[in-house]
């Protein structure tokens, strides 16, 4: 407790990780470092240790973010907007299991393991 971690993954590793005591900061980070070294962030995976919000969200959608999974569950408001967005949402993600909230299972399969 006390810090949060976001990380970029491509399915396969961990591409980007960054720490934050606000889960919304480690998502602003983990963002702005992929900017910074030219990592289009189209297509990844945002994963996140905090609860999903619909402000987290909308970050995803603005960096082109299919998918996003946290270990913890999304907000009712996330799972609205991730729905009229197309953006997957996972949670609870441990290894071997995970919640769908809402979008499509294939993309769900890409989380990798926690």
């Amino acid at each position: 407790r006390g810090i949060h971690g976001a990380a970029l993954s491509d399915g396969e590793r961990l591409l980007l990780v960054a720490e934050d005591v606000g889960r919304h900061n480690a998502v602003d980070k983990v963002k702005g470092e992929a900017l910074l070294q030219g990592i289009p962030t189209e297509d990844l995976i945002l994963l996140s240790t905090g609860r999903i919000s619909s402000e987290m969200l909308l970050k995803a959608a603005r960096m082109g973010v299919p998918l996003v999974a946290s270990r913890t569950s999304p907000t009712e408001m996330a799972v609205g907007l991730a729905e009229q967005l197309d953006i997957t949402v996972c949670g609870y993600v441990r290894p071997g299991s995970l919640d769908l909230y809402c979008g499509h299972a294939l993309h769900a399969e890409a989380v990798p393991p926690a």
